[in-house]
């Protein structure tokens, strides 16, 4: 090879070498970007979610959540990203749970309207049997009218039972956002089945 040819093949390598290191310039740049792309990315999530949390808490009537500790860097930024995607993801998840929880009503928020009415007018028809026994075996109809007292009574308690469970769940079954205008399931026949059966019930435990 003569010298010519050997500086021909020196020039080649080094354009060789200046364009491998170019292209790894230009990968450096092009992940920094991307690093910063998707750092701003999630800082623009996280902006909104913490909006949306604050809108959602002032809906609710209740204070915001505190913000939390910032947990220190581990030094790979990819790793940082990372572990900030998933706890973005995470409290996305929280989020959506929180904001259907909020159009729940407190007591029992995961449970359908006539299985939470149930419970409620159930507990009123079980007070109204324990009260109406008692009066079947305290009270002594002797007369007419004590008769009339003691029919009126026997019917009145399940109306009042009837009554105060209507009044409960407009307390237990009203959401945390909603207003007044917000209706109800109020199951008003299942209230009356339940609680009109305890005299039945009542007639059936005091002659049994």
């Amino acid at each position: 090879m003569s010298a010519f040819e050997d500086y021909l093949a020196q020039i080649r390598r080094l354009d060789d070498a200046r364009r491998t290191a170019d292209e790894a310039a230009a990968r450096t740049a092009t992940a920094t970007e991307t690093l910063g792309q998707r750092a701003e990315r999630l800082g623009d999530r996280a902006a909104e979610q913490r909006a949306a949390v604050e809108e959602l808490a002032r809906a609710a009537r209740i204070a915001p959540p505190q913000r939390a500790a910032v947990p220190p860097p581990t030094g790979d930024p990819l790793t940082d990203l990372a572990a900030a995607e998933a706890d973005l993801e995470a409290a996305e998840t929280s989020f959506e749970e929180a904001r259907y929880l909020a159009h729940r009503p407190p007591w029992l928020p995961r449970w359908r309207s006539d299985e939470r009415n149930g419970l409620i007018y159930g507990l009123f028809g079980a007070l109204c049997i324990a009260a109406q026994l008692l009066v079947l075996r305290e009270f002594r109809a002797d007369d007419i009218l004590a008769a009339l007292a003691l029919a009126g009574l026997l019917i009145g308690l399940p109306l009042a039972a009837f009554f105060l469970g209507w009044l409960t769940i407009g307390i237990a079954a009203r959401p945390r956002i909603g207003d007044e205008s917000t209706r109800l399931e109020r199951n008003y026949r299942l209230g009356l089945v339940l609680c009109g059966s305890t005299l039945i019930v009542a007639f059936m435990g005091f002659f049994s």
